[in-house]
């Protein structure tokens, strides 16, 4: 019986392990559910919030794509306000529509070192502007001076620097400023002299006459401005006087025979001026004789060599060069032979200008129907004698215009002294000889003698 109960009671004990064991697995299982459970729902509520998180990050990005030209757009009209270094001038107001947090961050930064600058730029900018404007105004004292031949107070003072620390000494600007006082009050009183009418006239020599008599000015003031003074008249005779005076210095008027200066001081007061197509024919001209007679000389030398009139011979007509390969000319080197075909291109340009009417204005009609006459002869060989011809008529009708123009002053002086020499007081002799050089440039004209006439 007691062995039936004990095993009976073994049994319950069993059992009722058996059951706590199972409750507590239920507990463990039921636990471990409602774990998974949680776990799942955080899971959910992550992938929630980084959804959320991604979604609002890119609206930010798109808006602050928006946003950033116009950060920058504002940062660039800053530097250029910075660098012009203008206080007064309009501050560049930053953007106000911006929508993305980034983009308000981004400004929000900027903005506070700019705006705390603010006021230490504005005041590095005037004390620059006024140690800008003292220096200007001390440099123009400076120069003032050394105009006036005063460099040495300058000098004397370190041009009003301190030469320790390199800025303004006032001490030194005081006495610059001081020692140029007087030289300016001086200055003005003449310029007031001269810009002032008084008794009637206006800067005029005999104003300044008449200011002198009646006390307005002293002596000192009065020579200083009787140089700049005008004559009675205006600037126009003031030019007319320049210009009788330049004719005198160039010995083109005699100031002491009353006759000749009167003349000349119509004509220059007429304002007559020689016709452009006369002046270009002039020069033209000009240029025209130094080729002749560089290819006169030039025969000459050929002829000397080969006998007279070979350069003829060689050549043949002007307009129809032939260029004989006669026994005679077999000697000729090949640098005679170009300097002769040379020669006959030379005198063939001049007389196609001519021909052109490049030159001629200067010759009458007798002279110019001559000339024609010269040009025209194309069967002829003679060269030295149709060329110096020519010539020779150039040179004289070329002195005919400077002489009836002798006063103007747009001839050119040496052409008048090399063909005209007469028209100057007592008679100039014609410009020093220059090898290569035209007439008018100081080559002198080939006598008839050279010509061989």
């Amino acid at each position: 019986m007691a062995d039936n109960t004990l095993e009976a009671f073994q049994i319950g004990a069993s059992l009722y392990d058996r059951a706590q064991t199972q409750r507590r697995m239920m507990e463990q299982l039921q636990l471990q559910t409602a774990q998974q459970v949680m776990q799942r729902e955080n899971y959910d509520i992550q992938n929630k919030t980084a959804s959320y998180n991604l979604s609002r990050s890119m609206d930010d990005q798109a808006k602050f794509a928006v946003d950033l030209p116009k950060i920058q757009k504002w940062q660039s009209a800053y530097v250029q306000w910075n660098a012009k270094g203008d206080p007064t001038a309009a501050f560049p107001a930053p953007p106000t529509d911006l929508q993305s947090a980034t983009g308000l961050k981004m400004l929000g930064d900027m903005s506070g070192p700019v705006i705390q600058s603010l006021p230490m730029a504005q005041n590095r900018f005037l004390l620059e502007k006024a140690n800008a404007s003292q220096f200007e105004s001390l440099n123009n004292e400076i120069k003032f001076l050394n105009e006036h031949g005063k460099s040495d107070i300058p000098l004397q003072y370190n041009g009003g620097l301190d030469p320790k620390t390199g800025k303004i000494n006032p001490e030194s600007r005081i006495a610059i400023f001081a020692a140029a006082a007087p030289l300016r009050e001086k200055e003005a009183r003449l310029k007031e002299l001269s810009t002032t009418a008084l008794t009637g006239q206006r800067n005029t020599r005999e104003g300044l006459t008449q200011q002198l008599i009646s006390g307005a000015i002293n002596q000192q003031e009065y020579d200083e401005l009787f140089p700049t003074a005008r004559p009675e008249g205006g600037f126009a005779e003031l030019r007319t006087q320049k210009n009788l005076a330049n004719l005198v210095d160039e010995g083109l008027v005699d100031p002491n025979n009353k006759t000749d200066f009167a003349n000349a001081s119509r004509i220059v007061r007429s304002n007559i001026k020689t016709p452009a197509k006369v002046i270009d024919s002039i020069t033209a001209a000009d240029k025209a004789i130094f080729q002749l007679d560089n290819a006169i000389d030039k025969i000459n030398q050929f002829d000397s060599k080969y006998g007279k009139g070979a350069f003829n011979e060689y050549v043949g007509p002007i307009d129809s060069p032939l260029f004989k390969a006669t026994a005679k000319f077999k000697g000729l080197t090949s640098a005679e032979k170009q300097t002769a075909r040379a020669i006959q291109q030379q005198i063939g340009m001049v007389l196609q200008d001519y021909r052109k009417g490049v030159f001629g204005a200067t010759l009458t009609p007798n002279e110019q129907v001559d000339m024609e006459n010269i040009a025209g002869t194309t069967g002829g060989n003679d060269y030295v004698f149709l060329t110096s011809g020519f010539n020779e008529n150039l040179k004289r009708g070329i002195g005919k215009s400077i002489t009836n123009n002798r006063y103007d002053a747009a001839i050119p002086l040496d052409l008048k002294k090399t063909y005209a020499p007469e028209i100057f007081v007592g008679g100039a002799t014609p410009a020093t000889p220059s090898v290569g050089q035209p007439a008018g440039s100081g080559i002198k004209i080939i006598s008839t003698e050279i010509l061989g006439q």
